[in-house]
């Protein structure tokens, strides 16, 4: 196994470990119910967890490299990406404090924030969690790796900021619609 393969991993089971840690700390503080989840939760696992194995598997059997085959540079590229997209994730987790779930839901004292990366994008965690997952697909340096890395968790994420976004409306009333209206969902001032 080369030294790629190895850090690349790494920081893979860093990024799963953190989930496994915001899964196991939600159900210790008695949050994470999935009554008004809609499996979501879920869908997301499946769909992400799909979507890295097979790009990994992929990444090792096919030939559709980018220009100039697989290089360090496109390695480095997607670990870098996948480590900013990490880092998005936490940062948009910790500027939440409380109100972070990691399943649908709100609480009674819950209000709109738009404190750092939620000025720009109204759901930067799974900003986050796209990059993370292009960034595996960049670094494995396979384009169907890439494609399949990022279209699987996409469409459960989709899936899931509808439900979401549903949910705070009826929650939150018109302080989420007007935020609604000054944010984009995922892209900053695009999408």
């Amino acid at each position: 196994m080369s030294h790629y393969r190895v850090l690349l991993n790494s920081v893979t089971v860093v990024w799963i470990a953190f989930e496994i840690w915001l899964v196991i700390r939600d159900r210790i503080q008695g949050k994470g119910k999935i009554d008004k989840d809609r499996g979501t939760i879920y869908f997301n696992f499946i769909a992400i967890t799909l979507g890295i194995t097979a790009a990994g598997i992929i990444g090792g059997y096919t030939r559709l490299f980018p220009p100039g085959g697989r290089t360090s540079t496109l390695f480095w590229i997607g670990l870098t990406v996948m480590i900013l997209g990490l880092l998005l994730r936490v940062w948009a987790i910790w500027i939440l404090g409380a109100s972070f779930r990691t399943t649908v839901e709100t609480h009674e004292s819950q209000k709109v924030n738009n404190d750092g990366p939620y000025k720009l994008i109204r759901h930067p965690s799974y900003s986050g969690l796209i990059l993370i997952c292009g960034g595996y697909g960049i670094a494995v340096g396979n384009w169907l790796s890439l494609t399949v890395a990022v279209v699987l968790p996409l469409a459960a994420l989709v899936y899931r900021i509808r439900v979401e976004e549903d949910m705070l409306v009826n929650s939150l009333g018109e302080e989420y619609e007007k935020y609604q209206k000054q944010t984009k969902k995922l892209v900053p001032w695009i999408w």
